[in-house]
């Protein structure tokens, strides 16, 4: 892997707590009305440039997780969500781990996963086909991952084709630490709109943080991306890598059930 995951034994041991907690106490580190915003509508997010603009990941438990994996990134675009989800139901432990890592690896899912345009005003397709390749050079088109074990690790890569960005080749990145879980995506080819570069290679991370607590399950994502200044159209871009994300969070979300 390019980048190592990382996680100290603090956060160990805090994520340690954190499975044994309900939804309430897991976000204590939230003030108060931010807790009613998130318990009462599911989902809270922030928009900026850098990861330091953003204001919920700061003094959570992946404080130290997202700093490292992002501190050397730099980005003109920054974005986080928290997402309440419905706890799947399973029988054992590794029933659950299976469940957690199918929902992130179901590529073909992703076909016809809808998002939010902020220029229309109104939902349309995200991603027209999705499927899993062998790798970037080759592109042999290959099944879902039907492991009957979930593994601790695995890295997997993935052909897009987007409605903004054409044909996109990207990474993933799954880890199992356990009592959480955390998958990576990186863009592996340009982004491009028209004739312009949006994104050169490598430029776009999408991290997803998963937790299962005893009532829900915990999901955080942030994405960052370097893109080139467009006109002043920053605000625009940034809700609309915001709402890329979200609809990801949405199709996690979507196979957990």
């Amino acid at each position: 892997m390019r980048r190592v995951f990382t996680a100290g034994l603090f956060f160990f041991i805090i994520s340690m707590i954190a499975y044994t907690q309900t939804l309430s106490k897991y976000f204590s580190f939230l003030p108060d009305s931010i807790q009613q915003e998130l318990l009462s509508k599911g989902t809270i997010g922030d928009i900026g440039g850098t990861i330091e603009e953003l204001k919920y990941w700061q003094s959570s438990p992946f404080a130290g997780v997202i700093s490292n994996s992002y501190k050397s990134n730099r980005s003109t675009i920054a974005a986080e969500s928290w997402f309440v989800l419905d706890k799947p139901v399973y029988q054992s432990i590794h029933e659950r781990d299976l469940k957690i890592f199918h929902s992130f690896t179901a590529f073909s899912s992703m076909k016809g996963l809808l998002v939010y345009s902020e220029s229309l005003k109104k939902m349309e397709t995200f991603i027209y086909d999705s499927y899993r390749v062998d790798s970037i050079d080759a592109k042999q088109r290959l099944s879902d991952p039907s492991e009957n074990v979930a593994p601790n690790s695995a890295v997997y890569f993935l052909y897009q084709k987007e409605e903004q960005t054409g044909d996109v080749y990207s990474k993933m990145e799954y880890v199992s630490h356990g009592t959480w879980f955390e998958v990576r995506l990186t863009n592996e080819t340009p982004m491009k709109y028209l004739i312009f570069t949006l994104v050169a290679p490598q430029e776009l991370m999408t991290s997803f943080y998963l937790v299962p607590l005893d009532d829900k399950i915990v999901l955080y994502g942030i994405t960052v991306a370097k893109t080139p200044t467009l006109f002043g159209l920053e605000k625009l871009k940034r809700k609309s890598f915001f709402n890329r994300m979200n609809a990801l969070a949405t199709w996690v979300q979507s196979n957990l059930k």
